[in-house]
């Protein structure tokens, strides 16, 4: 039997939240957001829309909610490859709904695979009273239901260039799986900065690389620990002394390398700036990496 999410309160039917599926604008016109886009250009905005129906009183209905309790329609956005998450869009919901949900994301914070989620969600604490029943949502926060997208975005200008290669003749452990190749300059544009290469001989992480659109359950779950170790990489490097001030340097810089840094480690660490969290990892380091361990867990399930 398939497990399921057992939510601790009640959440509406389905159809209280109507959702048109997404579809990308560009140069070329409108066209349907589709599951793996083979054009994206890191270097440029992402700008998606669709249309959004909320079924407010059936949603307090639903849930057992007293009447004219404020929700909030949200958009989410997490990038796997990047480990960056955010929310796109928010709007008061108080009364039924039906709008036209416009988001844009720079395309510098993206890479992997896209995650948009489009949630309902109570925008205060609700009151406690003697007639509340149990699981009633009464916390600021909860989701009470949500519409999951995930594109898969791949482009000439993609944010880690990859390469497969034979690891033992370019200098590389021959039991490794992928290694990151930093350049010696943070101040270089982040496309094309940051080069990943897989061990050709590992076929089982060359092939979830290459579905990695549409992972099994395994390659998924290894796809998440190279991205993972991807990011962990990276923040470490711009925390080093010998980094540290060239990222500060060339943070100011579009499109830099160091930019990216910048704004991953203030992702990742609710943000804080890069010489507070470096401050930290000084003084503890193995404290310091159990929080960028658990930053990069909530980062992959979209929670920052």
């Amino acid at each position: 039997m398939m497990a399921r999410d057992v939510m601790p309160f009640i959440r509406p039917a389905a159809h209280v939240l109507k959702t048109s599926p997404w579809e990308l604008s560009n140069d070329e016109g409108t066209r349907p957001l589709p599951l793996l886009l083979p054009d994206w250009d890191s270097q440029a905005d992402l700008a998606l829309h669709r249309q959004v129906t909320v079924d407010y009183r059936q949603a307090l209905t639903d849930c057992r909610l007293p009447p004219d309790i404020p929700l909030a329609l949200v958009v989410d956005w997490y990038s796997s490859a990047a480990q960056y998450a955010g929310s796109a869009f928010r709007c008061p919901v108080v009364e039924d709904t039906e709008l036209i949900v416009e988001i844009q994301l720079s395309g510098t914070d993206l890479g992997g695979t896209l995650v948009l989620k489009t949630r309902l969600m109570l925008t205060d604490d609700v009151p406690y009273t003697n007639e509340r029943k149990c699981f009633t949502p009464c916390h600021a926060g909860e989701i009470l239901c949500e519409d999951i997208f995930e594109v898969r975005l791949e482009g000439n200008a993609s944010r880690f260039p990859v390469s497969v290669i034979d690891f033992s003749l370019y200098g590389f452990d021959a039991d490794a799986r992928w290694a990151v190749d930093m350049p010696e300059d943070p101040a270089v544009p982040a496309a094309g900065g940051v080069r990943l290469y897989l061990n050709k001989a590992d076929t089982e992480l060359v092939t979830a690389a290459t579905r990695a659109s549409t992972p099994t359950l395994a390659q998924g779950l290894l796809l998440e620990a190279m991205y993972d170790d991807i990011a962990r990489q990276l923040v470490e490097a711009a925390l080093r002394p010998s980094w540290r001030d060239g990222v500060i340097e060339a943070a100011g810089e579009p499109g830099s390398l160091a930019e990216s840094l910048v704004v991953l480690v203030s992702n990742l660490f609710r943000g804080e700036s890069l010489t507070a969290v470096a401050t930290r990892r000084d003084a503890e380091p193995s404290v310091f990496a159990a929080a960028l361990q658990g930053a990069l867990r909530r980062a992959r399930q979209g929670s920052m």
